[in-house]
């Protein structure tokens, strides 16, 4: 009878193991499909353009959509230093070229759903009634979810600026928009 014990214990880890296994496919193909290949929109005219922080990283390759006069208003996440809290002047606040404006604004809290709520605010504020919300490709499925759960405005997602370079930094991408994902599905509010 002791001889099976093992045997049986060798059995329920290999299961395990292979259930594990399982979902970890489950979850890499997932994050595949939503973060590395999200709904994208194409870019048409809209009300209102926001550029998701960090900014720093989206900036330049949001000015070059914007160029294209696809809207007369960019939104833009003012960064924060990580050490104080506080905002940080950038150079393009408060700028104007001959096709758009630029007005930063600090999200509270600062987080995605800050955004959102901002974003929610700056539409009913305006009355606009097509947005873009600009961000990364890792970022895109999720900003999209919270946008549209905030906001009565038509929302287009575009992908600009800071990629994931290299499976490490993918992983990392994985992981961290997994758990906020989980998050987002738990904190269903605006």
């Amino acid at each position: 009878m002791t001889a099976r014990r093992p045997r049986r214990r060798r059995g329920v880890l290999i299961a395990v193991a292979a259930a594990l296994a399982v979902a970890l496919a489950a979850w890499v193909v997932l994050c595949v499909d939503v973060l590395v290949h999200p709904e994208v929109d194409e870019v048409v005219p809209v009300d209102a353009a926001y550029v998701l922080g960090p900014v720093e990283t989206r900036i330049e390759d949001t000015r070059a959509v914007l160029d294209r006069g696809v809207a007369p208003v960019l939104l833009a996440t003012l960064s924060v230093d990580e050490d104080t809290g506080e905002a940080y002047a950038t150079d393009h606040c408060g700028t104007r070229t001959e096709l758009y404006e630029v007005r930063c604004v600090l999200p509270d809290p600062y987080t995605t759903q800050g955004e959102a709520r901002t974003l929610a605010a700056e539409v009913q504020e305006h009355g606009w009634e097509r947005v873009a919300v600009l961000t990364s490709t890792p970022h895109a499925a999720r900003a999209r979810m919270l946008m549209e759960r905030c906001t009565d405005a038509e929302v287009l997602v575009w992908t600009v600026g800071d990629e994931p370079d290299g499976l490490g930094d993918w992983a990392k991408a994985f992981v961290y928009q997994s758990a906020a994902w989980v998050k987002t599905q738990l904190v269903r509010d605006c």
